[in-house]
């Protein structure tokens, strides 16, 4: 049988990752629900080392009632949350008993994503929650580029074997003809390095203001020309100023800062956040059902802790931020994220208006360790709103929140940039 041939698509940066394992300082072998596969299961199980059996017998938990060939054991957790199988300085007891081939496929693609958004072609990307990923692909201190190849399906290889996380027009279907030079446009708005990455996040909200026009009014074949016309207007400098040009108002300001905020409080079961959380808890109210909320004098705080602290690092790492961005809208599908569940183009954009917001409020909130660089700081930031962005849904409260406050999305996000 002849083998299959896979297009793919992915950043250049993709091929220079590598698991550095005990040197990570914040690595996927705590906290995280780890899935075990029949085939390694039974392997593990087998080995005859008692030692390493008594620890599989422990470690390894049969999920009996929804357990499939994928997903057939979880690895445990010890009570400090890190996984029963990490060695004392860090490192994998799996991998050094039984060598690198013998990784579960949950942690051998980890942090590695796949999406299918056109047909016949597949999209790999790295998942920035992890510290390593997240240093190759932001600190380059080059513009993301993006590669396009062929090559053979390796059916024994977990991420050729795995199911896309996110596809152009639901499982199975071919997105429309607009969806890629949408997309397409987004992302190259985002590397316009004539425009601030606040304006540039504005001109995307605007352009997807544009379409959602246009796909309202049954007119969508025109949104690829909607869109190459919009670039050439960036690009003449006709979205530059935009903040300038904008009547301030300080209560709008902290107002919009409430949805970052909200999201940072639900996220607090992640280990990362409580830090966050611990520093913003003293100036939280509570109503009569004890759920916290943030007032006035919170969302002041939040605004001065990034203007100090988030706005330096941010010049100094301007070319870390757009990769940031770039990354994200690639990999996320942006902005067809959530449009299957009925998010408008427009209220995308909020989504990236809010997380250039997060991270604010994280680099401002997270407290430095001692010795830490700036640099160090970010990559903790940018790991933590990967895991807000990656394990929330995000595009649901947006949503929700959107609609009981009948929020005009652009200039809610114009408020979140500044």
């Amino acid at each position: 049988m002849a083998t299959k041939e896979i297009e793919i698509i992915q950043p250049t940066y993709y091929r220079n990752f590598a698991c550095i394992g005990p040197a990570c300082t914040d690595n996927c072998c705590h906290s995280w629900r780890v899935t075990v596969d029949k085939e390694h299961y039974l392997r593990y199980m087998a080995v005859q080392d008692p030692d390493f059996h008594k620890l599989c017998s422990v470690g390894l938990i049969r999920d009996k009632k929804t357990g499939t060939n994928e997903s057939y054991a979880i690895m445990a957790l010890r009570i400090d949350g890190r996984c029963i199988f990490q060695d004392s300085d860090g490192g994998c007891h799996i991998f050094r008993v039984l060598g690198p081939d013998s990784l579960c496929g949950t942690c051998t693609i980890y942090p590695r994503r796949k999406n299918q958004f056109l047909p016949h072609t597949l999209e790999f990307s790295l998942s920035l929650s992890c510290e390593e990923a997240a240093r190759v692909a932001l600190l380059s201190g080059e513009p993301v580029v993006f590669e396009r190849f062929r090559r053979e399906l390796d059916p024994a290889d977990p991420i050729d074997k795995m199911e896309p996380l996110h596809t152009g027009g639901g499982k199975g279907a071919v997105p429309a003809p607009y969806c890629q030079p949408l997309r397409n446009a987004c992302l190259e708005l985002m590397q316009h390095q004539d425009a601030t990455i606040q304006e540039r996040i504005l001109a995307i909200g605007l352009l997807m203001r544009r379409a959602d026009r246009l796909f309202r009014s049954n007119q969508e074949k025109q949104i690829p020309d909607a869109a190459a016309q919009f670039l050439l207007q960036a690009k003449a400098g006709e979205f530059s100023g935009l903040f300038e040009r904008m009547e301030y108002n300080r209560n709008a300001h902290l107002s919009a800062l409430e949805l970052p905020a909200v999201h940072l409080m639900t996220a607090v079961r992640k280990p990362v956040l409580r830090q966050v959380w611990a520093a913003l808890k003293p100036l939280c109210g509570q109503n009569s059902a004890r759920e916290y909320y943030l007032g006035e004098e919170a969302m002041a705080f939040l605004l001065q802790q990034g203007q100090q602290k988030a706005d330096p690092i941010f010049a100094q790492y301007a070319q870390a931020i757009e990769n940031y961005f770039v990354s994200y809208i690639f990999t996320s599908t942006f902005p067809f994220s959530y449009f299957l569940r009925g998010l408008s183009f427009e209220y995308h954009s909020i989504l990236l208006a809010e997380q250039y917001a997060l991270f604010r409020i994280l680099l401002g909130l997270l407290p430095a360790r001692e010795g830490e660089t700036t640099q160090q700081q970010l990559i903790r930031s940018v790991v933590a709103l990967a895991r807000i962005t990656q394990h929330a849904d995000l595009g649901r409260q947006v949503y929700d929140i959107g609609k009981a406050i009948n929020l005009d999305s652009l200039a809610h996000a114009a408020y979140l940039l500044r």
